[in-house]
């Protein structure tokens, strides 16, 4: 069985004739990726002024049309940097695709919304088992906060009602509030308990400033008690 080798390009020069890297993210597509591969693609094309050709508001023009040829050229330029963006095993399912555009909306389809009630479940069962452990506050935070962008992606439901929307984050917020507080060390109970103890409870941003102030305050102390 012969195994399966990345496809390899020169892009030469473009229009402006200057050359352009093959690559615009390190991140590459394997199946289980998809929402942090096609963030960081989605900026790597934009720095490069070709997000249009991606989006279809730079849809093709007639062959016969005199912006035809550089369309052409921008297009496949974009199509380079999806094709080495992704694993060798994922790039023959799109290699043929006529467009940038279409090869950017048959991985969102194969991969961006793949058995979504599975994986929604995957990422709160993580988030769930998520502890503060040997981590610093912002690492946790930040760990935290990554899963609730990947969740937030994955149960995106549309909504007809917007203050029924508005209170469905109150309280998911507030649900992730407790989620991180739950899961700090036991050595920051006083600073929870401060914070469960208020009359209303703040925002998750300054629950989580007021958590690594601490943790601050717990270094420094630390520091001068050594000496």
């Amino acid at each position: 069985m012969t195994s399966k080798t990345d496809v390899n390009f020169d892009t030469g020069s473009n229009t402006k004739s200057e050359n352009l890297s093959v690559q615009v993210t390190s991140i590459r597509l394997n199946k289980d990726n998809y929402l942090f591969w096609s963030a960081a693609l989605e900026i790597g094309i934009t720095s490069r002024d070709r997000l249009p050709y991606i989006t279809r508001e730079k849809p093709a023009p007639s062959k016969t049309d005199p912006g035809w040829a550089t369309w052409a050229l921008e297009d496949s330029q974009v199509k380079v940097w999806i094709i080495s963006s992704v694993s060798a095993d994922i790039q023959p399912l799109i290699l043929r695709k006529l467009t940038s555009y279409d090869m950017w909306t048959v991985l969102a389809k194969m991969y961006g919304r793949k058995k979504r009630v599975l994986r929604t479940y995957q990422i709160k069962h993580n988030i769930y088992s998520l502890k503060h452990g040997d981590l610093s506050v912002a690492s946790f935070y930040a760990a935290l906060k990554t899963k609730w962008e990947e969740l937030d992606y994955h149960v995106n439901d549309d909504w007809h009602c917007g203050s029924d929307h508005e209170l469905y984050w109150q309280k998911e917020w507030m649900d992730r509030t407790f989620i991180f507080l739950g899961g700090l060390r036991d050595e920051f109970e006083s600073i929870r308990s401060q914070i469960l103890n208020c009359d209303e409870t703040p925002g998750i941003e300054e629950v989580y400033a007021r958590v690594e102030s601490e943790e601050q305050r717990r270094h420094v102390m630390h520091i001068d008690y050594s000496h």
